[in-house]
């Protein structure tokens, strides 16, 4: 299975999800095709293999197996350590004399701590990898041309030498653990060839969701990320990115993830590349930023004002709106700058915010603040957190150092309890963070649940009575389990029927016809329907001959669309409504308000 002449190595990556790509590993091939000789003269060669934590871990190891290795890295995070370490142990039986490495953010700054988990390891490449990993490929086809006997494990066969030692930026194991040596970070990012050109292309990017870098480091020092221990920060050469954007966009890749930490440092770099995605966008890629928005200078908001709609979406890390928090974790307070900058993005940019419970001095009632803050900025997303103590952060040494932080020993290092936060307090924001992403972020209820949240009620005050609603309403009490949209409203019903609010029960039965054409209607669901409305609103919304597609029979467009009134404005007045459903899946394409 090993040759003295060629050495394979593979190159494997376990994501998240099937939809995902593995950016490192892509990196890391592309690079070393570039710089490594013996992959030049066919002494090495590489290979990518990509998988995903949710197959069985025996086709992952079948899959290694049948690739016939000499050597197999692994990229590493905190959702697939326990998966890579499964895996690993079974391919050290399977391919016993195959060199077995891991690499990423979840070893790099704890290596000893991998070594003694994973048995299996031979070596660890910490930190940036691209130049740790082609030297070890040379390390690798030395090794490998000395003959049948020999192979590409660090003890030398012959000699019992560390084949591996002084190699900067690699932990090995030969007996004792042992380290190369600091490597330096890349100077010039340009020396990593772009990782998805036609000829490395090996996945349909209209299946997929790619990743793309074109900075790294961060000049912030926030505690719980591991982007705090890289505070210099490094560009790709603005030209390049341009170029690649616009192949993105000739190939017609649908998402790209920046994974840029902070996309918007430079304004003068920035602007000139979201001026190119907007003066260059295809209709159909969609480009995704991880913003600071209290930064966005006045030219950025007219840039985007002129932004095509689904060209760019944003990522907003709010984490707390508590100054005390926020200093706790190396952010500066910007809270008023912040709110009203995000309010300011036109509505055409999706935009995502997020919190994060657990921080230092961040209490139950201090929590609640934060979240009627980040639900008041009326963001398409809001995502509820958890604290992730990640080992080698600053967080890591604070609840180390502080009395009553408790965390998952396990991936992903999840707080169990803060010194302001109880576990039961824990608990209860999960329930509320059900509850937000599978009624609101989901879109299920979006429309019913900010009727509900509008001043002076409190936001986490209507969600945190939703909890104990739902507790009581599901059978089971348990909101962590999978429910129907069909159930999440009959609850949400029930609901309001107990605090009798007529008026959001309407926009109930609204976002109930905007989820798709219903093949039967519940029993909480009042019609007001007329056909003969249904009729006329059909003909004046020219919905049987539209502009641009062929006409439509009468028996089909009532199949395509649903007719309701709603009493929504003041008491006594009301709307009609005409939903028009796309052909796939039923879902909703638009809606057409009527005069009545």
């Amino acid at each position: 299975m090993l040759s003295c002449i060629t050495v394979k190595i593979l190159l494997v990556a376990i994501n998240a999800k099937y939809v995902q790509t593995n950016l490192a590993i892509r990196l890391l091939r592309a690079y070393a095709q570039a710089h490594s000789p013996s992959i030049g003269n066919g002494l090495a060669t590489l290979e990518l293999g990509e998988w995903n934590v949710n197959q069985p871990f025996g086709s992952i190891v079948r899959g290694i197996y049948e690739a016939a290795p000499d050597a197999v890295i692994f990229s590493t995070y905190v959702w697939n350590r326990d998966a890579v370490f499964r895996v690993a142990s079974d391919v050290r039986q399977v391919l016993p004399r195959a060199l077995i490495g891991l690499g990423g953010p979840e070893v790099s700054f704890a290596p000893e701590k991998a070594f003694a988990e994973c048995a299996a390891a031979d070596v660890v490449l910490a930190g940036e990898g691209e130049a740790t990993f082609t030297e070890l490929v040379e390390r690798m086809a030395a090794q490998s041309a000395k003959g049948p006997d020999s192979h590409v494990r660090p003890a030398d066969a012959q000699t019992g030498e560390n084949a591996f030692a002084n190699i900067k930026g690699l932990y090995y194991r030969a007996g004792a653990i042992g380290f190369g040596g600091e490597r330096p970070l890349l100077e010039d990012l340009d020396a990593i060839p772009f990782p998805y050109t036609p000829d490395l292309l090996d996945f349909d990017p209209v299946h997929r969701l790619v990743y793309y870098e074109s900075s790294r480091g961060c000049p912030f020092r926030c505690a719980f990320c591991l982007s705090a221990l890289d505070s210099r920060v490094r560009y790709y050469p603005l030209d390049r990115v341009l170029r690649e954007i616009a192949y993105f966009m000739e190939a017609g890749f649908p998402l790209v993830k920046f994974v840029d930490r902070t996309f918007n440092l430079d304004p003068e770099r920035f602007l000139a590349i979201w001026a190119f995605i907007r003066d260059h966008h295809n209709g159909k890629t969609l480009f995704h930023f991880e913003i600071a928005a209290e930064f966005l200078p006045e030219n950025a908001f007219a840039l985007l004002e002129t932004m095509p709609a689904g060209a760019v979406q944003f990522e907003i890390g709010i984490q707390s709106s508590n100054p005390e928090t926020l200093a706790s974790v190396g952010r500066v307070a910007r809270i008023e700058e912040l709110a009203k900058k995000i309010r300011r993005i036109p509505k055409k940019i999706h935009t995502h915010v997020d919190l994060i419970a657990g921080l230092p001095k961040e209490n139950f009632s201090s929590f609640a603040s934060s979240f009627d803050y980040a639900f008041a900025l009326g963001a398409d997303m809001l995502q509820l957190g958890f604290l992730k103590i990640l080992p080698g952060t600053i967080m890591e040494k604070i609840a180390l150092d502080s009395d009553g932080y408790r965390w998952s020993a396990a991936p992903p290092y999840e707080v169990l309890s803060s010194p302001s936060l109880p576990y039961g307090d824990l608990v209860t924001l999960k329930e509320v963070e059900v509850l937000v992403d599978a009624w609101y972020n989901s879109g299920l209820m979006r429309n019913t649940l900010v009727f509900l949240c509008r001043e002076p009620e409190s936001p986490f005050s209507v969600f945190r009575s939703l909890v104990d609603h739902a507790r009581t309403f599901f059978p089971d009490g348990d909101l962590f389990l999978p429910r129907r949209p069909a159930d999440a409203y009959a609850c949400m019903a029930a609901y309001l029927a107990s605090r009798a609010i007529p008026l959001a029960l309407e926009w109930l039965r609204y976002d109930f016809l905007l989820q798709g054409k219903p093949g039967a209607f519940p029993s909480w669901f009042t019609r007001r329907y007329s056909k003969d409305a249904h009729d006329a609103a059909l003909e004046s919304a020219g919905i049987l001959e539209r502009p641009g597609s062929f006409r439509i029979s009468r028996r089909e467009a009532y199949a395509r669309t649903e007719y309701e009134r709603f009493s929504l404005g003041h008491a006594g007045c009301e709307n009609a409504v005409l939903f028009i459903y796309s052909a796939e899946k039923g879902k909703i394409g638009e809606t057409v308000w009527l005069t009545l």
